[in-house]
């Protein structure tokens, strides 16, 4: 599996990031795990910089020297008081509300759509109970607008997705979900050297890219933000 970890240094100048990349990436290498006990879910056996650009930086700031750039100008690190999260999460926070609404549309114009896990509770069998989750006017509609792949918010992302499921609870903590997943990877790792992800606790994804949303707002400006790309 490949995924990306976003690490933590205390502050470091470009040219020494890449050693500071791997003394910190290197109590979680599994060929030479010194930690006990192993923990396949904070592991790599190989890691690289990054070969697009996670990390935009705010304007102003595009042509900084403080910036660690590979390949065709990739910011692969930088001080976190140049990188964009506030625009980022914007974005994220912008489509999540209108996807929001977009399903609240629908609702108001078919109300009473069941999950699909209503639907297995009442059939017998899978294929039964498919068919009748799909006959929802709602479900359909749905469903329709993201198979087009033109809908401004129903992405083919979504199309095999739940909607009942995806859009139950609170719009707020729905827009501040998709805020959060817009800078959060796979893992992270803090600066005090403790590696993060969906599996830590088994606290699951929602957790996990709030408390690394979270832990970034904490760190101090100075900080040097880097992202890799990890196999494990």
């Amino acid at each position: 599996m490949k995924f990306y970890t976003t690490v933590i240094l205390d502050p470091v100048s470009p040219e020494l990031v890449v050693a500071a990349l791997t003394a910190a990436l290197a109590p979680f290498d599994y060929n030479d795990y010194a930690r006990e006990p192993f923990d396949v879910d904070a592991a790599w056996d190989w890691w690289q910089l990054p070969q697009q650009n996670l990390l935009p930086l705010r304007p102003g700031h595009a042509v900084e020297a403080n910036v660690l750039r590979v390949g065709d100008g990739v910011v692969a690190a930088a001080p976190k008081r140049m990188i964009d999260f506030g625009a980022m999460r914007q974005s994220a926070r912008d489509h999540a509300a209108g996807t929001w609404d977009a399903w609240a549309d629908v609702v108001h114009a078919h109300p009473g759509a069941l999950s699909r896990a209503r639907f297995d509770e009442m059939h017998d069998d899978p294929e039964s109970a498919q068919r009748a989750w799909l006959r929802q006017p709602a479900v359909q509609e749905f469903a329709q607008a993201a198979a087009t792949q033109e809908h401004p918010y129903f992405t083919f992302s979504l199309l095999t997705a739940d909607p009942v499921v995806v859009f139950a609870g609170d719009r707020d903590h729905f827009l501040a979900r998709a805020a959060a997943g817009a800078i959060a990877t796979h893992a992270y790792l803090t600066s005090d050297g403790q590696w993060f992800s969906e599996h830590t606790d088994d606290r699951g994804w929602d957790t996990h890219i709030l408390e690394m949303d979270a832990y970034l707002d904490s760190a101090p400006d100075d900080a040097v933000i880097a992202r890799v790309r990890c196999h494990i």
